[in-house]
């Protein structure tokens, strides 16, 4: 077979070819098949993810209320007002200095506590640079509350 002849015979397969069969009858019959066939429920495939996720919501939330639960009932309330009237007596005696004016204690007694707040909450977590940023505010505060009690003497 030569070169030519090849060409040609391909040029023979180009040509449309008509199926064997013809399909459009059996294409109809299935269409007609599915149209009288009743739809099937749609299924809820979010419904058990929505169950599950509630679930382990309301989980986690349990479980992190016992555990503040048992945190807050670990530390006992003497503890913290025994700390008080120390706070109240170094307070007291650091207004009514020489220089001091006693109108000033209600403000140096409310520094005092949140500064002993912040050195309790500092020693819980000392990474806290938020702490240590409130701690050095409450210092200032404390300062300029002896300036003004200085100056009102």
């Amino acid at each position: 077979m030569s070169e030519f002849e090849f060409q040609r015979r391909l040029r023979g397969l180009n040509v449309p070819q008509p199926p064997q069969a013809d399909l459009w009858p059996a294409i109809a019959a299935r269409i007609g098949a599915e149209a009288a066939r009743p739809a099937a429920p749609r299924r809820r495939a979010w419904l058990p993810l929505a169950a599950a996720a509630g679930l382990l919501l309301a989980v986690t939330a349990g479980t992190v209320t016992l555990g503040l639960h048992e945190q807050r009932a670990a530390a006992p309330l003497a503890d913290t007002h025994a700390l008080l009237p120390t706070a109240l007596h170094a307070s007291r005696d650091a207004t009514r200095a020489p220089d001091g004016d006693p109108r000033l204690l209600g403000a140096a007694i409310v520094l005092d506590a949140a500064q002993t707040e912040l050195e309790q909450a500092l020693e819980e977590r000392p990474d806290a640079v938020f702490l240590v940023n409130l701690l050095n505010r409450t210092h200032a505060r404390r300062m300029k509350l002896e300036q003004l009690g200085v100056r009102a003497g």
